[in-house]
């Protein structure tokens, strides 16, 4: 399995309250293997740096499921983690062992996945 990142908006008749968006054309919505949820997202590494959202991932519950919804109220908050992130990449690739090329397409594919939210005024979920 694969974690992905969607966008989604509000909608009070749908499942959760939210209708998940089809994607553009050619757009990638890879954020990593499923190992990555406590490996990369929610590593020691990626924390000491600062990241609080992206390590939801790897906190498990019943009412989450393991995913991660950013509310359309937290897209600010969520995009700086993910240029943190990218500010640190070597730091963060020498402690997980991933590549930091890699690295970097998938916060990429969140960046643009936040640009995709605003414009819709939604929000992201990865799962």
């Amino acid at each position: 399995m694969s974690l992905d990142i969607f966008v989604w908006t509000p909608d009070d008749d749908a499942h959760a309250g939210r209708n998940v968006l089809a994607d553009p054309p050619d757009t990638s919505t890879a954020v990593g293997a499923e190992a990555f949820r406590h490996t990369l997202w929610g590593s020691a590494a990626a924390r000491r740096l600062g990241a609080t959202l992206l390590p939801q991932l790897a906190d498990i519950t019943v009412e989450n499921r393991g995913n991660l919804q950013v509310s359309p109220g937290q897209l600010d908050a969520f995009e700086r983690e993910c240029g943190l992130l990218a500010d640190n990449v070597e730091r963060l690739s020498a402690a997980t062992g991933y590549d930091g090329e890699r690295i970097l397409r998938y916060l990429a594919n969140m960046r643009h996945a936040v640009e995709r939210a605003r414009a819709v005024g939604g929000g992201v979920i990865i799962w």
